[in-house]
């Protein structure tokens, strides 16, 4: 992902772009006699507007260890894991030539915590695609994904980066990182490609401009840092008050 100073992908202070619908719920898994897995690889590679070359990876990437037939994104996972915190190192240290590594720790951390990539995840309907066998994992990606949307119709200025009352189940940030890694793989571990297949999947990205503008997502991080957990939030549009309990 080699990029001189001077050609920037952005600039930190842009704007996000406006989120696209959600899609539905999940629903209920298929049977064990249909193979969903063929037409949601294809749904997947035209979202990425990517086509693999091997798509037992991307198969692999879409399926939870529930499953017991299939391999898992386990292995994925951890390699996903490791190259979009990389891919995000290499983006901030291009744009940001400012910043002291303390400062671009917190950008990439931001960007790949289990509550902002849970979110691209619901915002992309990925959860539809997994294969899995699980009812309590269906009942909890659609609690969240139910309060994601609703808050997008309140139009809450925590929406893209977290910090709603509803812990973001892990399996969904788990997902984003399996398809990542599956591409970051399928195409020789080459990061620049990952970054121009997958940059436009993780929008928005928080930036120094925008991560000032979100004190409840600061807020939301302290108190997970610290053991602390959420227990009311009052108020309107405009004025909202957020208690924890340490």
């Amino acid at each position: 992902m080699k990029k001189s100073r001077g050609s920037r992908a952005s600039s930190i202070s842009s704007p996000c772009p406006s989120l696209p619908p959600l899609p539905p719920p999940p629903s209920t898994p298929m049977s064990s006699d249909e193979d969903p897995m063929p037409a949601a690889v294809a749904e997947v590679e035209d979202l990425l507007g990517y086509r693999f070359s091997d798509a037992s990876l991307i198969a692999e990437a879409l399926t939870h260890s529930s499953d017991a037939e299939h391999a898992s994104y386990q292995r994925l996972e951890f390699v996903g894991d490791a190259a979009l915190g990389l891919a995000f190192t290499n983006y901030f240290y291009l744009t940001n030539p400012s910043l002291g590594p303390g400062q671009l720790s917190v950008l990439r951390a931001a960007n790949i915590s289990t509550e902002k990539l849970a979110r691209v995840a619901v915002r992309h309907g990925l959860y539809r695609f997994l294969r899995r066998n699980s009812p309590k994992l269906d009942q909890m990606v659609e609690e969240f994904t139910m309060v994601v949307k609703r808050e997008i119709e309140e139009d809450f200025d925590g929406l893209p980066y977290g910090g709603s009352l509803v812990k973001a189940p892990k399996v969904l940030a788990d997902v984003v990182e399996s398809i990542a890694a599956a591409v970051y793989v399928d195409c020789g571990f080459n990061l620049e490609k990952l970054w121009k297949v997958f940059r436009g999947i993780l929008e928005p990205i928080i930036t120094v401009g925008t991560w000032d503008e979100q004190p409840v997502t600061s807020l939301y991080e302290y108190c997970q840092k610290k053991g602390s957990r959420w227990i009311s939030r009052t108020g309107g549009r405009v004025f909202e008050y957020y208690k924890c309990v340490c």
